[in-house]
């Protein structure tokens, strides 16, 4: 998938996503180095992969909290705004994007618009790497469109926001390749270190785990 977005001074973003059943894999690069999650849907948990320690973290899902840090976040940066649910809509459109049949939804809220292309054909998207949002994006930043799209069987083939007739962000698959992938692609390296969640919360990191990408937006 490549990722443009008007508000990053870094250019285009390539992320390369593995999808198993019961897993979906997020890899990128960065100026900070690789980063990596692993959604691990059968245990009901995320593992952050940080390549620069040689370090992995394990994360159970907690919807619920990430609704809410997603919300206060959003209040700290723009105390004065009024964030609204996303309301997530069909439109019946559909349109064939590297031979899978999409249909496209529109999600709307306070940050803009944005039409998403989805197919049922490739399994659940699990959002981006460190919690979802943008990439780049703090674990508190994530998108309403990815929030919208929580328990459902879609993954995303295309999806434009607009805000005030420009675009903000586009994110568009530009490759599918079929292939055998064995478990050990879903699971940290051998030899990796086990990150203490409890050190970081106890504030041994107080500005955040080793490894974790800083935000690239100033308003997310």
């Amino acid at each position: 998938m490549t990722v443009t977005s008007a508000s990053s001074k870094n250019g285009p973003q390539v992320l390369n996503f593995s999808l198993k059943e019961g897993y979906m894999r997020t890899d990128v690069d960065t100026k900070n180095g690789a980063a990596g999650m692993i959604i691990d849907f059968k245990n009901q948990q995320m593992i952050i992969l940080m390549a620069q320690r040689q370090m992995y973290m394990i994360q159970p899902f907690n919807q619920g909290a990430i609704q809410q840090a997603a919300a206060a976040h959003q209040s700290q940066s723009d105390p004065g705004a009024v964030h609204t649910k996303p309301d997530l809509q069909e439109t019946g459109v559909k349109e064939t994007i590297l031979g899978y049949e999409c249909t496209k939804y529109t999600a709307t809220s306070d940050r803009g618009t944005t039409e998403i292309w989805v197919t049922d054909q490739l399994g659940t998207f699990g959002g981006f790497p460190h919690g979802g949002g943008r990439p780049g994006a703090s674990s508190q930043g994530m998108e309403q469109w990815e929030m919208a799209l929580k328990g459902r069987n879609f993954f995303p083939l295309r999806i434009v926001t607009t805000k005030g007739g420009s675009v903000t962000t586009r994110m568009e698959v530009t490759s599918i390749e079929k292939e055998s992938l064995p478990d050990s692609a879903f699971a940290p390296p051998a030899g990796w270190q086990k990150f203490d969640i409890g050190a970081m919360m106890g504030g041994a990191f107080p500005g955040g785990f080793p490894g974790a990408r800083p935000s690239s937006d100033g308003n997310h």
